[in-house]
């Protein structure tokens, strides 16, 4: 078992993550209509905050990306970590994930609709070096130029 101690400032900020997202769900579970522009300013949320402050989301490629053994990827540092059993629960593994790979369009437009400021996400070292060095694989190069590309038309 691994238990988690969060301070006072983390708790508040967990605690609010964990209960803006069961909002959304809850939404849209009960069939309430959400409007095409969900503001994301929960009651005055971003005025409480100083002037420029970015709201924003983050990503981790070995765990949204998917695709791990297409178009070229090589293996990770986490491909391997996570074949040792019991890492993971129901041995579980990042192979599928929720598919960014081919749904990226979808998840940033959703980020748009949410109103986010920003989003910070990784590269996968292995996509763009299968073998840690040398060739470049090109076919990850075009998936994160894409990406990028359509980050930019948003």
């Amino acid at each position: 078992k691994m238990i988690v101690m969060l301070d006072s400032k983390h708790h508040e900020w967990f605690c609010f993550m964990f209960f803006f997202s069961f909002f959304i769900v809850a939404s849209s579970v009960n069939g309430v209509a959400v409007p095409e522009t969900l503001r994301f300013d929960l009651g005055g949320l971003r005025q409480g905050f100083p002037k420029g402050f970015v709201f924003g989301v983050a990503t981790s490629a070995y765990q949204v990306e998917g695709m791990a053994n297409k178009d070229g990827r090589g293996p990770s540092i986490w491909d391997e970590f996570i074949k040792k059993p019991g890492i993971v629960a129901n041995n579980g593994t990042g192979e599928v994930s929720v598919d960014q790979y081919h749904r990226y369009k979808e998840d940033v437009d959703l980020m748009a609709k949410l109103n986010f400021d920003a989003y910070r996400f990784s590269i996968s070292w292995s996509r763009i070096f299968p073998n840690g060095t040398g060739k470049v694989n090109w076919k990850g190069v075009a998936y994160y130029n894409r990406l990028i590309d359509y980050l930019l038309e948003k």
